[in-house]
């Protein structure tokens, strides 16, 4: 790619990306749910019971999960309905620059939003650094990252998949409101998993794996069992003596959703194909029809040449 090109993607990545910082931030429900909700919920459990060593980090999980899947689907679903995706796919925009900006915009408004919400956590509730010094910063990371990616991939996947806003919206909330109140944040997690048929159930839930990832992380927990005396707590993520478990199954679930997408874009891709190769081939045979009849001057010849038009047709 020579200089003068990537500076025109360069300037239409920017434009993308101040497109979309506009309309989250013309949007005051992007807002009030995907930073002021999240932070209010996180408070109010945490002056009730500060000394839970999951609930601020699956506070951040659950703001992760609001920005980066479910206000990302409302955005695009928002989009698709004033035909903005169209407009962009008329337009010589490469389908990279617009899918990279998409993608740079949503980790960056949900870092920045997750680190809000951290920060003030700390400052306001002190006893939660005593967590931090101990915590395990490679599964923190990793987990962080892969709950990112899953929630990206899921919404893409709705939105795809499903071209009914309606239901999209619909399912993104459900994923939302059980992640905040059955994944560590609305009732406390070694509560739920004590319940068999929930937790059993649970494991069906995109998010479990990733999440369990950093909360596990977030206590130092890498054998994925939690036992603290002080504060009365022995939590076991029901993953067993099978530590790898949990990786393998989060990394399964993202490969599931981006299997889905690549091969839904792969029929796409072979029916436009096949479509434009039929275009052009009836295109060949009416010119060949057309040139037939200017050079005949033989009636039957002609009849017998509709005919088989006609046939075929």
């Amino acid at each position: 790619m020579n200089l003068e090109k990537l500076k025109k993607e360069y300037k239409v990545f920017s434009m993308l990306f101040i497109i979309q910082t506009k309309h989250w931030f013309k949007n005051p429900l992007n807002i009030f749910l995907g930073v002021f909700i999240s932070l209010y919920t996180i408070l109010c459990w945490l002056a009730f019971k500060h000394n839970d060593p999951f609930l601020l980090v699956s506070g951040i999980c659950v703001a992760m999960v609001r920005n980066s899947m479910y206000i990302y689907l409302r955005t695009i679903n928002d989009w698709r309905g004033k035909n903005f995706v169209d407009k962009m796919s008329m337009s010589n925009i490469s389908n990279k620059t617009k899918h990279l900006s998409l993608l740079v915009f949503n980790f960056i408004s949900t870092f920045v939003i997750c680190l809000i919400i951290f920060l003030i956590s700390i400052i306001l509730f002190p006893s939660q650094l005593s967590y931090i010094e101990k915590l395990n910063p490679l599964m923190m990371i990793f987990g962080l990252l892969i709950c990112w990616v899953t929630c990206y991939v899921i919404a893409l996947f709705l939105y795809t998949f499903i071209s009914n806003t309606k239901w999209t919206t619909m399912i993104g909330l459900l994923i939302y409101f059980s992640t905040m109140y059955f994944l560590g944040l609305g009732f406390p997690f070694q509560t739920i998993i004590q319940q068999d048929w929930l937790n059993y159930l649970l494991y069906l839930h995109p998010m479990r794996y990733s999440i369990n990832i950093v909360q596990a992380g977030f206590v130092n927990a890498p054998n994925f069992h939690y036992i603290n005396p002080d504060i009365n707590i022995d939590v076991d993520f029901g993953y067993g003596e099978n530590a790898w478990l949990a990786y393998f199954l989060a990394l399964l679930t993202i490969g599931g959703y981006i299997i889905c997408l690549v091969s839904k874009r792969l029929i796409d891709s072979n029916y436009k194909f096949r479509s434009r190769n039929k275009v052009k081939r009836l295109k060949a045979e009416s010119k060949l029809y057309i040139k037939q009849i200017n050079e005949s001057n033989d009636i039957e010849f002609l009849k017998r040449l509709r005919e088989d038009r006609r046939q075929r047709d």
